[in-house]
């Protein structure tokens, strides 16, 4: 009988000790997660202010207004203008374009 209480005591103690061992691995993981979340709180509002600024320097109006003052390029001629055909007959058939320097002269 003595003996019987012993291995019972034992085994209590051993699951006792396994369930605070699993609490306590459910507590860091719980921690872990937490901090994780908060983590990608963080990465999505950045990536939401950096879409907004990359929108911001690629707007069709700024890119011109540094192309025409910095980089002093122009619009060319209607005239200066050749449109690049697309597909006719299963076959890409393009015209010639006219090369354009900086400031908007043929070449």
């Amino acid at each position: 009988m003595m003996r019987l209480n012993f291995i019972l005591f034992f085994a209590l103690i051993l699951s006792a000790l396994g369930l605070v061992n699993a609490q306590h691995k459910a507590r860091n993981l719980y921690i872990e997660l937490d901090q994780l979340v908060q983590a990608q709180k963080q990465y999505d509002q950045e990536y939401g202010q950096l879409q907004l600024e990359q929108s911001t320097w690629a707007m069709n109006a700024r890119i011109e207004k540094i192309a025409t003052e910095q980089l002093r390029m122009q619009v060319p001629d209607a005239k200066k203008i050749q449109v690049v055909s697309t597909v006719t007959d299963g076959a890409v058939r393009a015209l010639p374009v006219t090369s354009l320097t900086k400031t908007g002269v043929a070449e």
